[in-house]
């Protein structure tokens, strides 16, 4: 429709100028707009198809001077939003843990969601993410559907899938820090828990946020990739600021120049790699689907992230 609009834009500026050719503009307006219902018969089912198999992995380096040698060529991956319902199903799943152990972790960060609603997939998912292989272990944040396992009773919900990943040794942090030791270099990681049902206090995220100086790397990890959230990491000398919620816009128009999704109105960091200072800022597109479910031209996404020195 935005494309029909561009074409009749141009037919309205062209007419006035070219009067006797108007003929030849209205019939190459009816040719484009042929074109290009003729395309997206064919390209929008067959790009929705393709965005619920296939899994793409993004190979990110991030280059820090002073990287201790202990950290040098440590491979983190990030994912998010599993999102384990009736449309993310085993095979959807399975084929995405796969691809994460084909990578050989030595640490993996996920940034919540791990359902998407109801009890009934809270042990499907605490499954499939125990498969995970990674050498220094297996850490999320809180996401916003994490909650809702039980609609009224968000505490209940919380706990259950809590319980259920640590009996499969993958750790949900409500509102905590870690310090992460490698053969005695230490990586910092912020989990700071900021949803729909649970909003942060700027004395809380600033109490969680700051770091211990002799830490040799420094992860912020939440769900919802906010302004102020990032502010506040960049503020305190983040390395990474690592983040999923946004689906990468789930439902995202082909338009140029930007990623034209609904997404927008809530956050203007939708997808990929965002740099502020020396801190690097990652929304990844995780697995899963909300609302609608379907994803188009935001193909599910596994992030890889090499620290070199």
């Amino acid at each position: 429709l935005i494309l029909f609009l561009i074409i009749d834009i141009i037919r309205l500026l062209l007419l006035p100028v070219h009067k006797k050719f108007k003929s030849k503009i209205n019939r190459a307006q009816s040719w484009g707009v042929i074109i290009i219902t003729g395309f997206f018969l064919v390209y929008v089912p067959t790009r929705i198809l393709y965005d619920y198999y296939s899994v793409q992995v993004s190979h990110i380096e991030y280059k820090k001077n002073n990287l201790s040698e202990e950290l040098n060529r440590f491979k983190i991956v990030l994912i998010s939003d599993i999102q384990a319902d009736r449309y993310t199903n085993k095979s959807r799943l399975t084929n995405y843990i796969d691809k994460v152990n084909a990578l050989k972790p030595d640490l993996v960060l996920i940034a919540g969601d791990v359902i998407t609603s109801t009890p009934n997939y809270i042990k499907t998912s605490a499954d499939f993410l125990g498969r995970i292989n990674s050498k220094h272990g297996v850490y999320s944040c809180v996401g916003d559907h994490d909650n809702w396992a039980y609609r009224d009773d968000t505490q209940r919900s919380l706990r259950e899938i809590k319980q259920a990943l640590a009996k499969k040794n993958v750790f949900m942090i409500d509102n905590a820090k870690k310090v992460i030791d490698i053969n005695g270099a230490e990586i910092f990681v912020t989990f700071a828990t900021n949803t729909y049902a649970e909003k942060i206090s700027k004395t809380l995220l600033d109490t969680l946020a700051v770091q211990n100086i002799k830490n040799d790397f420094s992860i912020f990890l939440t769900h919802q990739p906010l302004s102020n959230l990032i502010s506040t990491a960049r503020q305190n000398n983040y390395d990474l600021f690592l983040a999923g919620h946004t689906h990468g816009g789930q439902i995202s128009f082909i338009f140029p120049f930007i990623t034209l999704s609904p997404t927008l109105l809530e956050t203007k960091y939708v997808r990929s790699a965002f740099y502020f200072d020396d801190m690097l800022v990652y929304v990844t597109r995780g697995l899963g689907m909300s609302l609608s479910p379907v994803r188009y031209n935001s193909t599910p996404e596994i992030t890889e992230i090499i620290l070199k020195k």
